[in-house]
């Protein structure tokens, strides 16, 4: 994974001045240009949807305003020395706030986009409840979750939850990437869940579990074997973490005791669409955690690597 465009829109909210923050830490850990992106919502619309009238021109005049005071407040989210620095950029749109950003992030082939997750719209929706999850289904690049970071940013530990799932090496391979670009230890946790309580519990039905738990254990086991040669192999630190207990409260405690900077999590589609483990794990620990979480969209990565191949060989 390269990182050389990050978007981060702004929503001018506590939680997306954190996502500046993390989005200007990683285009210097990169050397990435960082793009800055407001869109400002027609409020003819929202006033159509409250059945409230309002002449054109009023709400023409109100839109106006907004993408000036927008002008003017957006590059003070950046601190001088950053856009001495840096390559900075600032754009205002109107619109969609989720079309716009996937309009953007096409227009300015942006490697991820960074973002706050409880900046509220004029609704009063939370921004992972509206915006922000429907980029993390939909959206065809890593997305940088903001919630409840209150450090800075920094890459010491990187912390990868797999699930040993199909393309999950293609998100662990992520993980490896970043850890060893930016010098971080690289943590790998699997999560099983507990072992039920089955009041008429058969010795069949206990045998067959437990032969089930054994080859998971050796399963995890090899795995995480493998990464360690990896690691090895890259001349960097591996370590793993198997734990049992509900995945997005056990990943959550996992990243907490091991002081993770953030997390990465891979997306899978489920059907046409969703994506499985948003609404499993990545959505929970995004919403619970402490620290900023990277979606990966695997299903989507791994479809277009076949496709430039297909083209390569054509």
């Amino acid at each position: 994974m390269q990182i050389k465009k990050v978007l981060v829109p702004v929503d001018f909210s506590p939680q997306s001045t954190l996502a500046v923050n993390n989005g200007v830490a990683l285009a210097r850990k990169f050397g990435a240009k960082l793009t800055l992106l407001h869109v400002v919502e027609p409020p003819g619309a929202l006033l159509h949807t409250l059945h409230l009238y309002t002449a054109p021109t009023q709400a023409d005049r109100a839109e106006t305003e907004r993408m000036e005071q927008a002008e003017k407040k957006l590059p003070l989210l950046v601190a001088p020395e950053d856009q001495d620095d840096l390559n900075v950029t600032f754009i205002i749109r109107s619109g969609r706030a989720e079309h716009e950003i996937k309009t953007v992030a096409a227009e300015e082939d942006a490697d991820v986009v960074v973002m706050g997750t409880q900046g509220r719209s004029l609704l009063g929706r939370l921004f992972i409840g509206s915006v922000a999850l429907a980029l993390l289904r939909t959206l065809g690049i890593p997305v940088f979750t903001v919630c409840h970071v209150s450090r800075p940013l920094e890459f010491k530990r990187i912390l990868y939850a797999t699930d040993f799932g199909p393309n999950s090496d293609k998100g662990l391979q992520i993980a490896f990437d970043m850890a060893a670009q930016t010098g971080a230890t690289l943590i790998v946790a699997h999560t099983m869940d507990k072992r039920p309580s089955m009041t008429y519990e058969t010795p069949e039905v206990h045998e067959l579990f437990d032969h089930q738990r054994t080859e998971d254990l050796k399963n995890a086991n090899k795995k995480f074997d493998e990464f360690k040669d990896e690691g090895t192999r890259r001349n960097m630190s591996v370590e793993c973490v198997l734990a049992e207990g509900d995945a997005p409260q056990t990943l959550v405690r996992i990243a907490d005791e091991n002081e993770a900077d953030f997390m990465i999590i891979g997306l899978r589609k489920q059907g046409v669409v969703a994506r499985a483990l948003l609404g499993s794990v990545a959505e929970p620990v995004i919403r619970a955690g402490h620290v900023a979480v990277l979606s990966i969209p695997i299903d989507t990565m791994v479809f277009a690597e076949e496709a430039k191949k297909d083209r390569k060989y054509a």
